[in-house]
């Protein structure tokens, strides 16, 4: 993980290796972008190694949300005994280790028959103890609760004979009416494995940030071009001005032809900077 973060300036990864096969298959990690996160403040917790790491990292001002990232293990008992262990280490921590908001990962399971192709449900799938897990941590399959009835996979077998759809996203109540985007899609990364799901969670307490004012490229003012296009915007607005006299009406006053003017120097500015820009 340091390689990738060497290569990668910009990202920061928390990951638990799996103890049998550190440099192999398994294990979990999540990453974050330095430019859109403070990592100075992440909080982790290996809830179970090379399956499970939970982190915790600042939202907005002092909100928090909590990421539990997971890889159920192929063996049903092993799989089984997972969730009944995460769930235990974050009731018996006294608040030491929160509750995720957001519950994500390959869990190596479906929970309903329609997930699967053929459609139906092995022994493996839907796991009492992730049941139990599901309803302490109060959250809920993210892409299911907004597309109640269609039918999509992240995983097919070789052949294709096989579907299912065991990569999900669990979120709150709250987080699932905050988030929007859902997608299940094939990347350059993996075509012949997993797809990938995302989403995009929205805080609702965040301030509304509109689209920003135009501003003029500090460089224009050393373009002689368009300085003298300025210059003569601005005295044909100073002309006007002085011929107004006592008689003005809401079409023509010192306001209206101000506003003229700074629309003419716009203009003028945009169309100089695209030619920079081709330069």
């Amino acid at each position: 993980m340091r390689e990738l973060e060497t290569c990668y300036k910009d990202l920061f990864v928390v990951n638990t290796a799996h103890p049998d096969n550190p440099a192999g298959a398994g294990g979990v990690a999540l990453i974050f972008n330095k430019r859109l996160t403070n990592t100075e403040v992440l909080s982790t917790h290996i809830l179970v190694p090379g399956r499970a790491i939970l982190t915790t990292m600042n939202w907005h001002r002092n909100d928090e949300i909590t990421f539990l990232a997971v890889y159920g293990p192929n063996d049903t008992l092993e799989n089984r005994e997972m969730w009944s262990t995460i769930e235990t280490k974050i009731r018996d921590s006294g608040g030491t280790i929160p509750k995720p908001d957001v519950l994500l990962g390959d869990f190596n399971f479906v929970e309903d028959d329609v997930d699967r192709f053929p459609a139906k449900l092995n022994d493996s799938d839907a796991p009492a103890t992730f049941d139990s897990l599901k309803r302490y941590l109060h959250v809920a399959d993210g892409w299911r609760e907004t597309n109640p009835s269609h039918v999509e996979f992240t995983w097919r077998s070789p052949t294709r004979d096989k579907l299912s759809r065991i990569d999900r996203i669990y979120l709150t109540r709250g987080l699932t009416l905050a988030s929007r985007n859902w997608k299940i899609e094939l990347t350059d990364l993996n075509r012949h494995d997993h797809s990938r799901v995302s989403a995009e969670l929205v805080n609702l307490d965040a301030p509304f940030i509109g689209p920003g004012r135009w501003t003029m490229h500090s460089t224009l003012i050393e373009d002689e071009e368009f300085m003298a296009a300025v210059d003569v915007a601005g005295k044909y607005a100073l002309s006007r001005i002085a011929e107004l006299g006592p008689t003005r009406d809401s079409a023509n006053n010192v306001q209206a032809i101000y506003r003229e003017f700074k629309t003419a120097v716009t203009r003028a500015a945009k169309r100089h900077q695209r030619e920079q820009n081709c330069r």
